[in-house]
């Protein structure tokens, strides 16, 4: 997936940066991220000539309604046309919130608004009886389970947001889906449905570009492959250098199974499903989401002896000791906080039904890029006091893995009993290396962590 940035510099490789004058058009991509404070200070150089703007095409830009060169009020309407038409074939747009402005400079486009390019649900329109100013440095994540939760937590105490929702306007509550507010409670962050389309509103960080910008992106390109339902992408080469029994043999039994697919198509079709599955466990490494990293846990678990099951898009996993709750996290930087909020409201809520204490499992796959060996403090030291004072197990992706791999190449059955006792049985950031011959017993203390 590439996301077309207009307004504000993100640095990603998956990303393509332009102006509300030289992008493209915007209907060809699936994910468009859109600053409107960049996009007004691009029209307001244009309309005082300190910059010349072209377009995709190089043509020159004109704030006159004909003359040589491309009018600049046809490619703003043009932009509204083309973002309408992303929408409605299921586009995500996300739009860094600023207050309502207006620019009547512009020949041809008298009366052009802060949100002139972007559609709005019916009944509702961004102007502002519902979009009003206000600036704040402080907001936190209202909704852990939203995409976009990531953006926020990514920002931290970069957050400089400049407007804020008015829940009180006609509209608002059937239509919004709020996953950020401010300290005092005003939404922030904020999800509508538009046409066939999604448009979430982000509070605007306080830096633009560098390595805040690229913090920025990484979390926004996580947050639309998430909310678009996408792949998390190609693994990195050190993926396919980490050993795993029988992977090799698969892959070359489903190579030649397709090169003779009409006489060993039954062979074909074992070997391929053998192979999704170890590829599955290998996948526990790098990625993250409910998508790519949850269905890669559940099949470790799985083989350690744990039963799982689905429900609502939330995994319980279970063996002899009982149901326990599952929670995964995956990130390039250290896991937080965010698998604690989430895990400790399901255990609340079956304290409620069932009347009895019930645990949970994180297991946190942090510095999901780097080589398992490189990760230096993949799990945030507040993540592993949370939860020691919960009272349930945080497990490393790596450690996951370790165990899985031995479980393929054969565990005895005391073995495997001793990993999932240790798993539902101890309390915060859990080593298995003793029980697999690879270590000595570590304390939770002793782990890399990141502290903030």
């Amino acid at each position: 997936m590439r996301l077309l940035s207009i307004g504000r510099p993100l640095p990603d490789m998956a990303i393509d940066n332009h102006t509300i004058f030289n992008a493209p058009a915007c209907f060809d991509y699936d994910a468009i991220a859109i600053d409107p404070e960049g996009v007004f200070n691009s029209i307001r150089e244009l309309i005082d000539s300190s910059q010349e703007h072209v377009t995709h095409g190089d043509a020159q830009v004109v704030n006159a309604l004909t003359g040589p060169g491309v009018p600049a009020g046809e490619i703003l309407q043009r932009r509204r046309d083309e973002l309408v038409r992303a929408l409605e074939r299921g586009a995500l747009v996300a739009v860094f919130t600023h207050p309502l402005a207006m620019i009547t400079e512009i020949a041809g486009f008298p009366g052009l608004d802060r949100y002139f390019f972007l559609p709005a649900p019916a009944g509702l329109a961004w102007d502002a009886g519902l979009i009003r100013w206000g600036e704040g440095v402080q907001a936190a994540v209202a909704d852990h389970r939203h995409p976009f939760a990531r953006f926020v937590d990514a920002i931290g105490n970069d957050m400089l947001y400049r407007a804020h929702f008015n829940e009180a306007a006609p509209g608002f509550a059937d239509n919004a889906r709020v996953f950020a507010r401010s300290g005092g409670g005003a939404p922030v962050g904020v999800e509508f449905r538009v046409l066939g389309g999604t448009v979430v509103f982000l509070p605007a960080p306080r830096s633009r570009g560098g390595d805040a910008g690229r913090k920025q992106a990484a979390s926004i390109l996580a947050a639309a492959r998430e909310l678009l339902d996408l792949p998390v992408g190609d693994p990195p080469p050190w993926v396919r250098q980490q050993a795993l029994p029988g992977l090799e043999e698969l892959e070359e039994a489903s190579a030649e199974a397709e090169s003779a697919v009409e006489r060993a198509e039954a062979q074909r079709e074992a070997a391929e499903g053998e192979l999704m599955q170890l590829t599955r466990v290998r996948d526990v490494l790098w990625t993250e989401g409910s998508h790519a990293l949850l269905p890669a846990v559940v099949r470790c678990l799985e083989l350690l002896g744990f039963r799982s099951y689905e429900r609502d898009g939330e995994v319980t996993i279970s063996d002899d000791a009982g149901r326990h709750e599952l929670e995964v996290e995956g990130s390039v930087d250290p896991i937080g906080m965010a698998p604690h909020y989430r895990l400790r409201a399901r255990l609340d809520r079956r304290i409620e039904q069932e009347g009895r204490p019930t645990r949970g499992l994180v297991v946190a796959n942090g510095e999901r890029l780097l080589a398992p060996d490189r990760r230096k403090a993949p799990i945030a030291d507040a993540l592993r006091v949370a939860a020691e004072a919960t009272s349930y197990a945080v497990l490393p992706a790596g450690e996951l893995f370790a165990a899985a791999a031995a479980a393929l190449e054969g565990l005895d059955d005391d073995v495997l009993s001793a990993i999932r006792a240790r798993l539902v049985e101890e309390d915060g950031v859990v080593s298995l290396g003793d029980l697999l011959g690879t270590a000595e017993p570590e304390d939770a203390a002793a782990l890399p962590m990141s502290r903030p």
